[in-house]
């Protein structure tokens, strides 16, 4: 009961930090409205990289972690909702992505317009006006092909776990699944 009570207490603090980043992500995003400028939106990058960590770290200290590692490491059949926990530990933010991300359509056609337009550049006169314009197309198209990479990754390693999981675990999955799961542990509890 008072190893309950802890956690319970443990999750409201967490929940609490987790409120209070929101806010602050919230506000400086406001202020990036306001005032845009690098240093704004820099602010906002890193206070969205540290909310993604009291995510992480919250969403950990719920799940049944602490009792999955020790099935691993002595390779032990693992129940379903041994699994799927360590689903939610491993891929369960590409899932997540997956699930909530509505613009793979519109990244498509955008790299599909940039693309057509330095297509059009292919036969034209090449001066140092058409060599700026392929480079700013250039920097378009980069940053869509970023967002399509991440995308076909986190897609990618949901597909792949998915794959291993189907099937028995070999005594190196286990290992691996081991390590694994010890070292995102380790980074949660930073």
């Amino acid at each position: 009961m008072a190893q309950d009570e802890k956690l319970s207490k443990e999750s409201k603090a967490k929940d609490e930090l987790m409120r209070a980043g929101i806010q602050k992500s919230l506000d400086l995003a406001a202020r990036c409205s306001t005032s845009e400028n690098s240093d704004n939106y820099e602010f906002l990058e890193e206070q969205i990289d540290q909310l993604e960590a009291q995510a992480r770290s919250a969403f950990q200290s719920r799940m049944d972690v602490a009792s999955l590692l020790p099935k691993l490491a002595a390779k032990k059949l693992l129940t379903p909702d041994d699994l799927k926990t360590l689903e939610m530990l491993i891929v369960g933010d590409a899932e997540y992505y997956l699930k909530y991300e509505p613009e793979l359509d519109e990244w498509k056609a955008e790299l599909r317009r940039v693309l057509d337009q330095i297509k059009g550049l292919q036969n034209s006169t090449i001066d140092v006006e058409g060599l700026m314009h392929i480079r700013a197309l250039c920097r378009e198209a980069h940053q869509v092909v970023a967002d399509l990479v991440f995308y076909f990754d986190a897609k990618e390693r949901a597909a792949k776990f998915q794959a291993v999981m189907n099937g028995p675990l070999s005594s190196d999955d286990y290992s691996f699944l081991t390590d694994m799961v010890a070292e995102m542990l380790a980074e949660g509890n930073k």
